[in-house]
């Protein structure tokens, strides 16, 4: 059965917060990586300082910390780990605007994803949105047809991070019907956290040093932004379908422009904003007509 209109507007609004969130985390982690911030550092301060303030919120909504399906939320928690730590690789290198294309990538694989796993059918303008969608990417990509102007690791590492985050978001929308959006979000957070402090003392991080008043602001933006990203998203797919949700998140293009021109004087060329266009294009194309869906 179709999801209700009015949930799926809401989902597609929750989303775009989401995407509107999590360009900032990512303007901050890069402004991190930038200053000698490692990998496994940002993982621990995106994720430790958000975790006393769900945990605060889980008990006032009185919900408790064990999950119903632990093996899903896990599995959402590995899959969002192993995205977040090529993200945070990949975003050195990469212009915004190239990472979240890169990362962009996923609401295809989302649509590969969703009727394998969520049962979900897809509208026959939903192809046509991916079609729209891959030539978008390749203009944002390759100005003038030229590939080489991406640097091979990050970019590589970019595409996993598409490939995880797919994984991640099919995943949560497995995890919403059992499971409150801060609980999920609680479980990834701790286990990154977790990682991110075992990975970055083992490799020697966490050096006081780097840890100058303009980092402290930006380990806090990177946390904050990133963890209401993480709630925002949750909750958009706990209330529309994974394939339509997913296409929201092509908002991030034109986002990642406009915050490359402001603090990185990085401008896009003509071919890269027919490129934004034709993705915004196509997450509109998958929104019109709302994706059948089965039972989760």
């Amino acid at each position: 059965m179709a999801a209700p209109v009015a949930h799926l507007r809401r989902g597609l609004a929750w989303m775009l917060g989401a995407m509107a969130a999590l360009v900032a985390m990512n303007a901050c982690a890069k402004g991190l990586r930038e200053d000698g911030f490692s990998t496994a550092e940002l993982m621990f301060y995106r994720t430790t300082p958000g975790l006393l303030w769900i945990w605060a919120e889980l008990r006032r909504q009185r919900v408790s910390l064990r999950p119903v399906r632990a093996d899903l939320v896990a599995l959402r928690s590995l899959f969002g780990i192993a995205a977040m730590a090529a993200t945070f690789y990949a975003v050195r290198a990469l212009t915004l605007v190239q990472h979240q294309t890169l990362h962009l990538l996923h609401p295809v694989f989302v649509a590969l994803f969703a009727p394998l796993v969520l049962r979900e059918r897809m509208h026959r303008l939903a192809l046509l949105a991916l079609v729209f969608a891959a030539s978008g990417a390749f203009f944002v990509l390759a100005p003038l047809g030229d590939l080489s102007v991406l640097p091979p690791g990050p970019a590589l590492a970019g595409f996993a991070a598409a490939v995880f985050s797919a994984l991640a978001h099919v995943t949560i929308r497995k995890t919403s019907a059992t499971e409150a959006p801060e609980l999920v979000v609680f479980h990834f957070a701790l286990l990154a956290a977790v990682v991110g402090l075992s990975w970055g003392v083992a490799q020697g991080d966490f050096q006081t040093g780097h840890l100058s008043r303009q980092n402290l602001a930006l380990v806090g933006g990177t946390a904050l932004f990133g963890t209401l990203g993480q709630l925002w998203m949750t909750r958009a797919y706990g209330l529309a379908p994974a394939s339509s949700v997913a296409m929201v998140a092509y908002a991030a293009i034109p986002l990642g422009l406009g915050v490359d021109l402001i603090f990185w004087d990085a401008r896009a060329p003509a071919s890269a904003l027919v490129g934004a266009v034709l993705l915004v294009v196509a997450g509109y194309l998958l929104t019109r007509k709302p994706t059948d869906a089965g039972p989760p």
